[in-house]
């Protein structure tokens, strides 16, 4: 992936969000083990303990209300048979948050992220809740 595809990949993650501010449905559980910050150990450490099969790396879009950008960020999950798990984030951090697949390779994308952790895209109308 070229940076140029990189961007491309990022932009495409926010036009998808655009479409209906929501993205992928996550489920947190958090557990006692789950270090701040440590997204991929946490990812790995609970789908060891509790079952989870594959660990999913895709943007994290966060789009506080009344801004007028989104930060797009790298963030881990947990792929269940039943859902997608969050185990570093609180429910009431997942406000503001969609969680966006990747349409291209997320071990290219992987690369990127660690020159990019975090980008951000300007985005016409401020979201509001009240919509």
């Amino acid at each position: 992936m070229t940076e140029q595809e990189y961007m491309a990949a990022v932009d495409s993650v926010v036009t998808r969000w655009q479409q209906d501010r929501t993205g992928e449905p996550l489920t947190c559980r958090a557990f006692e083990e789950a270090v701040p910050a440590h997204l991929h150990a946490n990812a790995g450490f609970y789908a060891g303990q509790h079952g989870g099969q594959v660990v999913v790396r895709a943007p994290l879009v966060q789009h506080p209300q009344d801004w007028t950008m989104v930060w797009v960020m790298s963030h881990f999950v947990v792929h269940t048979d039943q859902d997608l798990v969050d185990v570093t984030l609180k429910q009431e951090d997942l406000f503001g948050s969609a969680f966006v697949s990747l349409e291209s390779d997320p071990a290219e994308f992987k690369e990127w992220v660690k020159r990019y952790p975090r980008d951000s895209r300007s985005i016409v109308k401020p979201y509001s809740h009240e919509e």
